[in-house]
């Protein structure tokens, strides 16, 4: 569906410059490239198109320009995983260090205001980190919205 969206887009920004552009060639032809800029955004006129997403990350500009990432890259930390992903996953995109889990596993937006109260039942839990399956660690707190079961062997 995005393949389709993109072409389909710049289809009909090419077509709304081409109506009413100035002939700034002076031969005598209109294109989208005589539109004049100005609006200082580097296009050829019209609006700033702070909709638009050009690094196809899932952000607008506007997006971008407010959270700080960069809109001409999908990657703005470059830890992998683009900048759209890391907020649907509620990591921090200007963060390398805090990334989703490679497993798949869902981090919750609570998991900074998470503070352990100890090791009673009834308390919640002190952070700790474990193993998943996929050899990776993962941090309780991270899942401070579910209800986790741990379950521990021991061989001796």
């Amino acid at each position: 569906m995005r393949a389709l969206w993109l072409p389909g887009s710049f289809l009909l920004l090419g077509c709304a410059g081409l109506f009413g552009a100035e002939d700034t060639a002076d031969d005598g032809t209109h294109s989208i490239f005589d539109a004049p800029d100005d609006t200082d955004d580097g296009g050829n006129g019209g609006d700033d198109d702070g909709g638009a997403d050009p690094d196809d990350d899932g952000l607008t500009n506007d997006e971008e320009d407010e959270l700080g990432t960069d809109p001409d890259e999908a990657d703005s930390d470059g830890d992998g995983v683009g900048d759209g992903e890391e907020l649907d996953q509620n990591t921090d995109p200007l963060d390398e260090d805090d990334a989703p889990y490679e497993g798949g596993w869902a981090k919750d937006a609570c998991r900074s205001e998470v503070e352990g109260e100890g090791w009673r039942e009834g308390d919640v839990s002190d952070n700790f980190v474990l193993s998943d399956q996929f050899g990776e660690d993962v941090s309780l707190h991270d899942f401070c919205d579910r209800t986790i079961y741990l379950v521990f062997a021991a061989f001796w």
